[in-house]
């Protein structure tokens, strides 16, 4: 809790405790084990170097203590409790309207909690043991993180002063940088955009600057102000006729989608039936990604 709030007042009056207490029960932690957790010369309080990783550590003890009981009742089969789901934004509320339905309907003991949340979010909260799993942009490869692959999305330009025919590729080499909307800084999504266009700081000599994080803020944003935004596939599914005239399919890279998770759980068999359900309510041609190259989400590989 002092690791995420930063601030012993905060964190002591999240527990329900006073600050001298906290305070004290941390100091004869750090004499027990012999390692200052803190650093409490700055106004911010942050873990020390080996603070941190004693609290990683600490941290995964306590998520598979508490997951015991859980994997008990997985093992029985049980198919009822809370699931806690980080959802990417760029992907939330695309993807969450074609499972939900057909997810709780299936399994209607389980109470499914959808938690829109940007990608390193979602990692430090299955870290934490606040989510049970989630979906996001990868391939990751972090320690402690089980990783299933659920479908590829192709990227589109969207163009608003271009009609393209159904079946028309655009070649990225092409795009109009200087005129390209984007998402802010932060979301794997505009990094991936980075890497497919090969260039860094988009829109810097631009005269309008526009930071948001949503796909259909970028969209409406092309439809008034025109110009051109690149959008994932699933994207594309909701658009209207008239927009669809708009899109053309840019080249030969993908982004793929996975579920993430920490190994053994505890909800394997819960994991299992929500990928499942998710995959049944996917268009076939993005079940796989044929030879096509995917694009790396930019998601570092060590606990941040």
């Amino acid at each position: 809790m002092l690791e995420r709030l930063g601030s012993f007042t905060r964190a002591s009056k999240s527990l329900g405790m006073t600050q001298p207490a906290l305070s004290l029960q941390i100091k004869n932690l750090e004499n027990e084990i012999g390692i200052s957790l803190f650093d409490r010369s700055r106004a911010k309080i942050e873990p020390t170097e080996q603070g941190l990783k004693y609290l990683l550590k600490a941290g995964e003890i306590v998520s598979a203590s508490k997951q015991l009981k859980e994997y008990a009742i997985s093992l029985a089969s049980d198919f009822k409790g809370v699931l806690k789901l980080g959802v990417i934004p760029t992907l939330s509320p695309f993807l969450v309207p074609l499972f939900i339905d057909d997810f709780t309907n299936a399994y209607p003991e389980i109470k499914i909690e959808v938690h829109e949340q940007l990608t390193e979010q979602i990692l430090q909260q299955i870290r934490l043991g606040e989510l049970d799993g989630g979906i996001i942009s990868t391939p990751i490869a972090r320690q402690g993180i089980e990783v299933t692959p659920l479908f590829y999305e192709s990227f589109y330009l969207y163009k608003n002063d271009q009609l393209f025919d159904s079946k028309e590729s655009f070649n990225i080499s092409n795009i109009e940088l200087e005129n390209l909307w984007l998402l802010e800084e932060g979301n794997c999504f505009r990094d991936q955009v980075n890497d497919i266009c090969s260039m860094r700081n988009i829109k810097s000599s631009t005269r309008m600057k526009y930071l948001c994080s949503s796909i259909d803020s970028l969209i409406r944003m092309v439809d008034h102000y025109g110009g051109s935004t690149i959008l994932p596939e699933l994207t594309t599914l909701s658009l209207g006729s008239d927009q669809e005239k708009h899109l053309a399919l840019l080249d030969n890279k993908i982004r793929e989608i996975g579920f993430i998770s920490r190994k053994l759980g505890g909800k394997e068999h819960i994991f299992n039936a929500l990928t499942e359900t998710i995959q049944s309510n996917i268009p076939n041609r993005m079940r796989s990604k044929n030879d096509r190259e995917v694009v790396d989400p930019g998601i570092t590989a060590e606990w941040t």
